[in-house]
């Protein structure tokens, strides 16, 4: 075939490489699962001695805000160690 343009020799397109990004990425979503996870145990051991002795008029605040936490948590070490 005349005209045809050969492949043979040529590397791949650079949308077909993977990103540099990806690997980077990836690396950081094992810490966060693994952050995630632990605050998520060690948070209601928090709530009890937060709340019996009381932070005066912003208790409400500061139990919305464990609670908060712990919701962030759960939802960042839910994929922990699963394969």
């Amino acid at each position: 075939m005349t005209g045809s343009p050969s492949t043979v020799g040529r590397s791949p397109p650079a949308e077909a490489e993977s990103p540099p990004q990806a690997s980077h990425s990836l690396s950081l979503t094992q810490p966060i699962r693994w952050l995630g996870f632990w605050a998520a145990i060690v948070l209601p051991a928090v709530y009890l001695p937060v709340l019996s002795l009381g932070i005066g008029t912003h208790t409400g605040a500061v139990f919305l805000g464990l609670l908060g936490c712990q919701l962030l948590a759960l939802l960042a070490g839910h994929q922990y160690k699963r394969p």
